[in-house]
C-alpha cells in the first residue's frame, strides 16, 4: 500500500532530523511497534545514528507493577520501542530534580539518575503529571533512519513540549492534521487499507 501513498507526492521530509524533532509513521504499516507511532527523537548524530521513544503507545500497567523494587507512582508508561524491552527510560520536565538529565528540547529533559528518581518520587518532589516512563527504546544505526524517510515510512516534524507530555493514542493523527490538508489522507486513513 505504501506505493499508493507516493502518488500524492507529498514531501516527507519536513523537518530536518535531529534532537527535538519527532518522527510519525504512514498510515498503513502492519509493524506492531511503529504502526501508526510517533516515535521522539532524543539522540542523533551521524556516527552513532538515531535514538528516540514511541511516545504514543501507553501502557494500562502501572510503571511499580512492572519493575517491582519501583515506588507506586501513577505516572503514565508507554511502549518506548522494540530495544531491550526489560528496560525503562523517562522523560520530564523537572531539571532541577535530575542535575544529570540531557536536554532533548525546552522544558523537557531525558533520564537522570534513577535513585534520585525514587527519592523523589518517595518524597513527592515529582509529581505524575511530570514526567512520563518508557519501556524499551527505539533506534536505528546511521543511515537507517535516512533511508526510511526516503522510502516514505516516515515524516520527520516539529513537535512541541505540551504534546510530548500529553501524547496519547490520538496524537499520531492530531500531528498530522497539524500538518495541514496535504495530509488529511493519512490521518483519516482506515487501518486496513481494505476498508472503506
Amino acid at each position: 500500500m505504501r506505493s499508493e501513498i507516493n502518488l500524492f507526492n507529498i514531501n516527507h521530509y519536513m523537518a530536518k532530523v535531529g534532537k527535538g524533532k519527532c518522527l510519525i509513521s504512514e498510515p498503513f504499516s502492519p509493524d506492531s511497534y511503529f504502526g501508526r507511532s510517533v516515535v521522539l527523537i532524543t539522540e542523533h548524530n551521524e556516527k552513532d545514528g538515531t535514538l528516540g521513544y514511541i511516545i504514543n503507545k501507553p501502557i494500562d500497567v502501572p510503571i511499580h507493577e512492572l519493575f517491582p523494587d519501583f515506588p507506586p507512582f501513577n505516572a503514565a508508561c508507554f511502549m518506548g520501542g522494540p530495544v531491550s524491552p526489560d528496560t525503562i527510560h523517562y522523560l520530564h520536565t523537572r531539571p532541577d530534580l535530575f542535575p544529570e538529565s540531557t536536554p532533548v528540547i525546552k522544558n523537557i529533559y531525558w533520564g537522570g539518575d534513577f535513585d534520585l528518581l525514587k527519592e523523589n518520587i518517595y518524597n513527592r518532589t515529582i509529581q505524575p503529571n511530570e514526567i512520563r516512563f518508557y519501556i524499551g527504546y527505539s533506534g536505528w544505526a546511521p543511515d537507517q533512519l535516512q533511508q526510511e524517510i526516503e522510502d516514505n515510512f516516515w515524516i520527520v516534524s516539529e513537535i512541541s513540549p505540551k504534546k510530548i507530555m500529553n501524547a496519547n493514542t490520538n496524537t499520531w493523527k492530531d500531528l498530522l492534521n497539524d500538518l495541514g490538508d496535504s495530509y488529511s489522507l493519512w490521518a483519516n486513513a482506515p487501518s486496513n487499507p481494505g476498508m472503506n
